[in-house]
């Protein structure tokens, strides 16, 4: 019996949940506060406009993590394959993965370096706005590459190593915060410290990821596995497709927002949206922590065969995002003033705005959390079928339209029900799905 079979299949099922999940969730968050505390800087140094740059940026850089995501099918090919013992299998996957990564950075990151100002002015960026936008993607455009790295961060939980992994994403966050305070308050960078701040400790934290890689007991880089397969890339890309597509159209969803939410409310909308859009981003993150620690588990007892643990793993999982998403939709919507006056000072216009916004656009977060519980169970179990399905439906059958829709009758406030409402949609029906899966699943 080897050290994975013991950690993913012999442990008592909620140990091993906390043992992956605790610190994936607590790395997620720590990382995501300090994407708070990155906001505030900027809220306090460039106010209404700083903020509406991030907002109207928001989506740039989600088309950067869409190729991050593209590749987290290798964690979940890693899984399966070490789940069946097949470690030389698996270190194929590394190499081939990790070298179609660098190649495929350096592509974007070109790329998007040619084309910023017009992507931007796509994304909606008026002329008020553009300079300061220019001045956050200044750095954000070559971190491209380093951000891809990083994104495989997930893979070392995936293969046992679950407080280093937490560690990467804290050294991450922490390091981004002090430099943003030197950057920003210090040398007086302005949005643009923000930028080079979040570029060096992702670049940092980058070369630790290849370093770990290098010196792993459990797979680690070697020449004999290195090549530029296209079966295994093509293997890798059908996988994390889902999770590629959701992004793209995220993206998508949240350019038309930023646009129907200008045309209702003009800049105060955008500059509302970049603070709403952190504190959903802060609920999914929380939530998609705890999924990467559960699907590393669900991987490695779908490829052994033990559907009883998957299903166990499942069940604790579905329990745990719903009641942490509910206590979190309790906490912001009671403090919602608080939350929203943090990032920004002497502006009590907007932020009477985007309280009474923020509100209607959190209230049934936790059906969110269910849609990402289950859908993150159809890709550990590499049904990418399913999962692809409901991240389009979700976002265009349902979500655009229903910015365009309901803004038409009900102007922000329409625009602002239209996440929710399409959210809820999906998780209702993947739910039941769900169910019927795991009923058919059979040791």
């Amino acid at each position: 019996m080897n050290d994975l079979s013991i950690k993913f299949e012999k442990q008592g099922t909620l140990s091993t949940i906390l043992k992956f999940s605790v610190p994936s969730s607590f790395g997620a968050i720590i990382g995501m506060l300090c994407v708070l505390t990155d906001r505030f800087f900027i809220g306090q140094v460039a106010g209404r406009a700083g903020m509406a740059a991030v907002a109207l940026v928001f989506p740039y850089a989600m088309i950067i993590n869409s190729f991050n995501f593209a590749f987290s099918g290798i964690a979940i090919i890693i899984g399966v394959k070490l789940g069946s013992n097949d470690r030389d299998g698996a270190e194929k996957v590394l190499c081939t993965g990790f070298m179609w990564i660098i190649i495929v950075g350096f592509l974007l990151s070109i790329f998007l370096w040619s084309f910023n100002v017009p992507i931007l002015r796509y994304l909606g960026a008026s002329d008020s706005i553009i300079p300061f936008a220019k001045k956050y993607t200044s750095f954000l455009i070559p971190v491209a590459i380093f951000q891809m790295i990083l994104g495989q961060s997930t893979l070392i939980r995936g293969i046992g190593d679950s407080v280093t992994a937490m560690g990467v994403n804290i050294f991450t966050g922490v390091l981004n915060v002090i430099l943003d305070y030197i950057f920003i308050l210090k040398f007086g960078m302005g949005i643009q410290g923000a930028s080079l701040a979040t570029f060096i400790a992702t670049f940092l934290s980058a070369l630790y990821v290849l370093y770990y890689f290098t010196k792993s007991d459990t797979i680690n880089f070697s020449k004999k596995n290195c090549s530029l397969n296209l079966k295994i890339l093509k293997e890798i890309f059908r996988i994390g497709s889902p999770r590629f597509y959701n992004q793209l159209l995220q993206s998508s969803v949240i350019t038309v927002t930023n646009k129907q939410a200008g045309i209702y409310g003009g800049d105060i909308a955008t500059a509302a949206i970049g603070i709403i859009s952190i504190c959903r981003s802060v609920m999914n993150t929380s939530l998609q922590g705890f999924n990467q620690g559960t699907a590393a588990i669900i991987s490695y007892n779908f490829g052994s065969n033990n559907f009883k643990r998957v299903k166990d793993v499942l069940k604790i999982q579905l329990y745990t995002v719903i009641s942490v998403s509910f206590v979190l939709v309790v906490l912001m919507l009671t403090n919602t003033e608080t939350i929203v006056s943090f990032f920004i000072k002497n502006d009590p216009t907007l932020v009477d705005f985007t309280v009474s916004s923020m509100r209607i656009n959190l209230f049934l977060m936790p059906f969110t959390a269910i849609f990402l519980a289950c859908n993150n169970f159809f890709q550990s179990i590499k049904e990418n079928v399913i999962a692809t399905r409901f991240f389009v439906a979700r976002i265009i059958v349902l979500n655009i339209p229903l910015v365009y829709i309901l803004g038409h009758f009900f102007q922000e406030t329409g625009v602002w029900l239209a996440f929710p409402i399409a959210d809820t949609t999906v998780a209702i029906v993947l739910f039941f799905l769900t169910l019927k899966k795991i009923k058919s699943l059979k040791s």
